[in-house]
């Protein structure tokens, strides 16, 4: 059940979006559609998911634990409340005279329902009895024994009623059943639908050849071969290959005007397929149904049985690279469910014997999987008839059960029909099973529940050595109508007093061992005590529930009180589009009546089912049941009704009885509405506030919907008893799911509702003391998923992002952009910050999928360099979705690069495809969000297909310029106060670049506006002055320093992005720009002089300009090594040297270089600085980065040839402090790593850091003394000549020893506050505060994650 499950969820994760932006086509949400699983008793709305829900575990403890462990504030007060009990008479009063105000009152306070015997009736009275049935078949999977259709062919020859539906347009719906243990083989990966026959659907699956052969190790349940598929469906392509086989074989039958033009289609496509035959559809039609009568039906089975080996190895080598087709065969399966028919029929067993016999040709069947349900019900009687003296029909008669050693025969004409106390003396047959001696003339009939409490004597085992007595089984229990105690279960196994009667007729229906499979010694052989093989039918699990929940879910997969309604109505008004219409029907639908109050009319009345129903659920294994059995009258005879009979056993009923509350008749469906009135009376008032206030665009107080939304799932956990529709988070805090699992009826408490005010009916819930996540300061939510599945996760997360920022308004944190000090200014940013987090996850989402769809080939194929490239990719690709600020270009674009650059395909230089645009100021971007979110346009870039950026950046904009207007701020300023905002939280964020629509290939037409994952805009270009804002929304203080900042150049030093010049700069004021985090503007590739230059050169510039990352030391040393060079410019170069006087001891040889004069050299170098700055920085920087296309090349005579015209060379680097001369031979044709070589990382970090405090510290001289200490005091007096930087009028430094400081500074950082919500971070309780705690929580250190 759990890998189903999985492969279920994972489908609902990509699923969230039901429709698009298009048309709607009368979209019915799938937990609104007729049932299409079988029925299951824990089976809940996908709408009502909770990603924190409580686990059925946390029922069952509950019943036994009168507390809430936890050591949360909240749990504490909840525990130290006392509850109260409350009857369900008073529930009932207040139910008939609408006391709406009393009800919701008692939801101030903990409750505990007492039922009371008003309501029961005690069944261990002489007049009440139990009733075994009636006996249902709810389910039925038949799988065949070969390749064929088997599973669905009758026993018959012929019948003119019997037909097929062939649908071959929806091979991707998943198998609907998700317990595993009903199929002999894995079905992940295999299935793939096919149509239906009467209400049974007709499936293929792919199995397994070794499937065909009984004894083959993979037939163990523990080894079926598995497939690597994300659910149950064919792939596509083997789905598609699967329709042109049916095509060829109806083909080959020349039925209707079906033809094959092409039987293997290359490449294979549905738009191949529907060129290649018409079956899925004649011309313009997309959905052919085909109709196949009896005959034809076999005809297709038989071609399916006996060609597929020749089709199969006929198909071209395209269809057969992955083996799938070589290693499986398609074998019929069929499923039906939900037809609740009856058997053991009074007077119709012969009809029911003929038609089971006919029904199938078990001989061809492997496995039939049934469910059985039986009916438990009470009869209270009020008059009896004596039954006839049947002694001589059921030949010896005891006066006990079977099992009993001291039963004895009795003689009914001896024996008296009644005891001294009015109760029926029993007495039973050979088998056990007891002989009615008198039936009911006139009586009532009863409903009843299970006693959680008792039930797990159902599954009791035998006592341990030491007397301890432990269940056999696991089992769930579901609370119902806020009781606690009462309700339904549900086991992977069954009942432990019905396993011995299933032992007992599988060993019937096994065949002995013989021969050689016989195992025992000659001795142990005993005439007439044959041994037989394993077992044939095994019970797979039970369900025991009330069915006056099968009733009200008999054709709907949930009823509307279990969807989540209401809080849909309410949230819906500012639906876009389709869900428009999804909004104005849910409206519609609240307005006729209210989900509860539909309820209640379809339980009213007399007469309504409340039985309890018994459910198994069991596999018989057919081809390994003895020959004689393989037949349906047999099967009927043998096992259905063998298996029916067990309820009526003594020794499985007495202990059932045991676990059963009798109610009294028509009780049972009053105590729903009756129990949860106090829930339904405050749903109802809450609508009869906000109705009339839901018009299009109309936008309703958020916490009223997330609190509405909290009611509706405790309604829903009343009806269904599954723990997983309460939200732990946000519902344990509000009291709601504490008390509802704990005492059984719900509570609020008083730090979400005003104390009094539910009494009152004046709803007043306490905003303050919402809750939050302390990580994203969001407040928390209940209603995500009905809103997502009935509208959009685009539509939830604007939701969202408005709730926030409402909420912020007057619950902002104090750490929250605290050097913003206009208030409204804080809030813009925040609202846009919500938005761009939200475009992170799209961006995110996007590269995500696109990578991974790119390496699967390579991570499921045979090549390993391939696969480990992949490994890497995917690897790279899971460090970069982690990251908080993605789209920067420090350590994120690292991995961005190599997971989005593949270099199988000879990108050895690890480079983004940039943009045709070139490089764009932020400016740009800002601007183009702006106009795109507010004016109705298509979709566009920056925006990405699919995502939830647009519809969030909207609500982010509408919400800013709310601010803006309740700041008194007008007219353009308005706009300008906006696109402040937006531009400050991306430069906060770091939004360096972004990725782009497609280049334009040249074709005709407009070029495509769909975001890629492999080319990216470049925001780096200098933004254009911006105009100054009006002074109206500043203080006057403020207006001063906005004016000041605007007319002055300290605007763009201040700011770490903002353009800056080296050459003005220098290094006399590089303390100003030591912050900056952009390469300056002298650096500029097209200075290098690159057009001439081999490829590897010009993809190491490109290389060098893209990771440039001032945070690592080299590259900013490399940088400021630059400015220095460029400042020496033309003296670049050393003199000429004699051997004779080169030191050869290391320490002398070092000193001797420093010490050397910087000369030019005619007719080479340059006397223009600029282009040093990008050659020097790129020269440096190519060196020290092992994953620099200069560093993975052996050759590299260009490259030394290009930097040593310039003077720029290894030597030069000892010069300039970056490297070390290990032989004479560094001043003549020295060789990198021998005779010269780079500093390690230890020493790059120290100068590093020395460099950049003195640069801090010294005031003026800061550059000079940073000189002195990297290269020497020569260097730096001929920098101070050429004004790069300022000599201080005495000398520093003597000798050649230091006298600075050698200690790193290493530079702050500060980690931003993460808006990531993943999985996990929905279970992280400890990051939940509420707003009244926020100034507090604020001056904290936040906790890390």
């Amino acid at each position: 059940m759990d890998l189903l499950q999985a492969a279920r969820d994972q489908n609902d994760n990509h699923d969230d979006n039901p429709v698009g932006d298009g048309d709607d086509r009368d979209h019915v949400d799938e937990d609104e559609q007729p049932n299409n699983i079988p029925f299951d008793v824990s089976e809940f709305p996908r709408q009502l998911v909770a990603r924190d829900g409580h686990v059925q575990e946390d029922v069952h403890t509950a019943l036994y634990q009168q507390q809430a462990e936890s050591d949360r504030d909240y749990v504490a007060n909840f525990n130290t409340t006392p509850p109260r009990t409350v009857t369900l008479t008073k529930l009932r009063t207040m139910y008939r005279n609408k006391d709406s105000l009393g009800a919701m009152g008692m939801l101030s306070g903990r409750h505990r329902l007492a039922i009371g015997n008003e309501h029961t009736i005690p069944k261990d009275g002489p007049n009440v009895i139990p009733r075994v049935g009636p006996h249902y078949i709810d389910h039925t999977l038949y799988v065949g024994n070969r390749r064929g259709l088997d599973a669905a062919i009758p026993k018959i020859r012929a019948d003119h009623n019997w037909q097929v539906t062939l649908d071959l347009a929806n091979t991707h719906r998943l198998w609907p059943d998700s317990n595993v243990a009903c199929l002999p083989f894995n079905p992940i990966g295999r299935m793939v639908y096919i149509g239906t026959r009467l209400q049974e659907q007709l499936w293929i699956a792919l199995v397994p050849t070794s499937f065909f052969e009984p004894n083959h190790p993979d037939n163990a349940k523990a080894t079926y071969p598995a497939l690597n598929a994300p659910s149950t469906a064919l792939t596509q392509n083997h789905a598609l290959m699967i329709i042109m086989f049916i095509a060829y074989a109806l083909d080959e039958m020349r039925l209707q005007d079906i033809h094959c033009r092409e039987r293997y289609p290359v490449p294979l496509t549905r738009a191949a397929v529907k060129e290649s035959t018409d079956i899925l559809g004649r011309m313009d039609e997309n959905h052919r149904r085909i109709i196949l009568r009896l005959d034809d039906f076999k005809r297709l089975s038989g071609i399916l049985h006996t060609n597929w080996n020749d089709w199969v190895e006929q198909a071209p080598l395209e269809w057969k690279e992955d083996n799938f087709l070589a290693n499986n065969a398609p074998v019929g399966v069929t499923i039906r469910y939900g037809q609740n028919q009856p058997l053991v029929v009074y007077g119709a067993l012969d009809d029911e014997r003929r038609n089971w016999d006919n029904d199938r040709n078990y001989t061809h069947i492997r496995q039939f999987t049934f469910s059985l349900a039986t009916h438990i019900s009470y009869l209270d009687v009020r008059e009896w008839r004596e039954v006839p003296n049947w002694q001589n029909g059921h030949g010896v008669i005891y006066d006990k059960s079977s099992g009993d050693p001291m039963r004895a025969e009795v003689n009914l004409e001896d024996l008296p029909l009644l005891d001294e106390d009015g109760f029926e003396i029993n007495v039973y047959n050979e088998q056990g099973f007891r002989i009615p001696r008198r039936a009911p003339v006139q009586f009532s009939t009863c409903g009843a529940l299970l006693n959680l409490h008792s039930v797990h004597e159902l599954f009791r085992s035998d006592d341990d050595a030491h007397g301890n007595t432990r269940n056999k089984a696991h089992f769930d229990m579901y609370p119902l109508a806020c009781t606690k105690t009462l309700g339904n279960i549900q086991s992977r196994s069954l009942i432990s007093d019905f396993l011995p009667h299933l032992t007992q007729i599988d060993s019937v229906l096994r065949p002995p061992l013989i021969g050689e499979d016989d195992n025992r010694a000659e001795d142990d052989i005993v005439a007439d005590d044959p041994v037989h093989g394993a077992s044939v039918l095994h019970g797979i699990n039970c369900q025991i529930y009330n069915e006056l929940s099968h009733r009200v879910r008999d054709e709907a997969k949930f009823h509307p009180v279990q969807l989540g309604m209401i809080s849909a109505a309410l949230s819906g008004t500012t639906a876009k589009n389709a869900a428009r219409n999804r909004w104005t029907r849910r409206l519609q639908q609240c307005n006729h009546s209210l989900p509860h109050e539909r309820f209640n009319d379809k339980v009213s009345g007399d007469n309504q089912p409340q039985a309890l129903r018994f459910e198994n659920t069991y596999t018989l294994d057919v081809y390994r049941m003895k020959e004689e059995f393989r037949n349906g009258i047999d099967i009927y005879d043998h096992v259905i009704r063998q298996l029916l009979k067990v309820w009526s056993h003594p020794t499985v009923l007495s202990p059932i009885k045991d676990t059963i509350v009798v109610f009294q008749p028509n009780r049972i469906p009053s105590l729903f509405a009756w129990a949860t009135f106090p829930l339904t009376a405050l749903l109802e008032t809450i609508w009869e506030m906000h109705s009339n206030t839901l018009v299009d665009g109309a936008v309703i107080d958020p916490c009223v919907i997330e609190f509405t939304s909290m009611i509706e799932r405790a309604l829903n956990f009343s009806h269904t008893g599954n723990a997983r529709v309460l939200s732990r988070r946000l519902m344990d805090r509000a009291w709601i799911s504490l008390s509802i699992i704990h005492d059984g009826l719900p509570s609020i408490s008083d730090t979400f509702v005003a104390y009094g005010s539910l009494k009152t009916g004046k709803l007043v819930i306490r905003q303050e003391s919402w809750p939050v996540d302390q990580e994203t300061w969001r407040p928390l939510t209940s209603s995500r998923r009905t809103q997502e599945l009935t509208y959009s996760k685009e539509h939830y997360e604007a939701y969202e992002a408005r709730f926030t920022i409402r909420h912020a308004i007057n619950f902002l944190p104090a750490n929250i952009y605290p050097h913003v000090n206009n208030h409204a200014m804080r809030i813009a940013c925040y609202a846009a910050e919500i938005a761009f987090r939200v475009y992170f996850d799209d961006v995110k989402h996007l590269v995500h999928d696109s990578v991974l769809r790119e390496i699967k080939p390579a991570l499921e194929g045979d090549n390993r360099h391939a696969r480990s490239v992949a490994k890497d990719r995917q690897t790279a690709l899971g460090r970069w979705l982690d990251e908080d600020y993605p789209l920067s270009y420090s350590n994120p674009l690292t991995y961005l690069l190599r997971a989005v650059v593949n270099t199988n395909d000879g990108n050895g230089a690890l480079q983004l495809t940039s943009s045709h645009l070139g490089n764009k100021p932020i400016s740009f971007f800002v601007d183009i969000v702006i106009k795109q979110s507010t004016n109705s346009v298509r979709r566009q870039p920056p925006f990405i297909a699919g995502g939830n950026f647009l519809a969030v950046m909207r609500v982010a904009i509408e919400e800013m310029k709310r601010c803006a207007s309740r700041d008194s701020i007008q007219g353009k300023d308005i706009d300008f106060f906006v696109s402040e905002a937006i531009s400050h939280v991306c430069e906060s964020l770091k939004i360096n670049h972004i990725p782009w629509s497609a280049n334009p290939t040249g074709d005709r037409g407009n070029p495509s506006s769909t975001i890629v994952h492999d080319v990216w805009l470049n925001l780096g270009a200098a933004s254009r002055p911006k105009p100054a804002p009006s002074a109206s929304f500043l203080t006057r203080r403020e207006s001063i320093q906005v004016a000041a900042l605007n007319s002055s150049a300290q605007v763009q030093l201040r700011d770490s992005r903002g353009d800056w010049s080296a050459s003005e700069v220098r290094l006399n004021d590089f303390a100003s720009v030591v912050h900056k985090v952009i390469l300056p503007i002298e650096w500029n590739t097209d200075l290098a002089s690159l057009s001439s230059c081999p490829q590897y050169i010009i993809d190491t510039y490109n290389y060098v300009q893209t990771t440039f990352n001032p945070l690592v030391p080299i590259h900013h040393l490399s940088l400021i090594v630059s400015i220095a060079f460029s400042g020496l410019v033309p003296r670049v170069y050393a003199p000429t040297f004699q051997k004779a006087g080169i030191p050869k001891e290391p320490h002398q040889l070092a000193t001797y270089i420093r010490n050397l004069e910087w000369v030019s050299r005619p007719k080479r170098g340059g006397v223009n600085a600029d282009p040093f700055i990008t050659m020097v920085t790129t020269f440096i920087i190519a060196l020290y980065d092992p994953e620099s296309p200069t560093s993975l090349r052996s050759d590299l005579k260009e490259w030394v040839a290009k930097h040593s015209n310039k003077g720029i060379t290894t030597l030069a680097l000892c010069r300039l402090g970056l490297a070390k001369a290990c032989t004479p031979r560094a001043c003549f044709s020295s060789k990198w790593g021998t005779d010269i070589r780079a500093l390690t990382s230890s020493e790059i970090a120290e100068k590093h850091g020395e460099v950049i405090r003195l640069i801090k510290t010294g005031g003026a001289y800061g550059g000079y003394d940073a000189i002195v200490y990297l290269m020497g005091k020569r260097t730096a007096d001929r920098l101070a000549k050429n004004l790069y930087v300022k000599a201080r009028p005495l000398p520093v430094l003597g000798g050649a020893t230091s006298h600075f400081s050698t200690a790193v500074s290493t530079p702050s950082s500060s980690s931003p506050s993460s808006f990531k919500r993943t999985m996990r971070d929905w279970d992280d309780d400890s990051r939940v505060t509420t707003t009244g705690a926020n100034e507090t929580s604020g001056k904290k250190k936040r906790s890390s994650r």
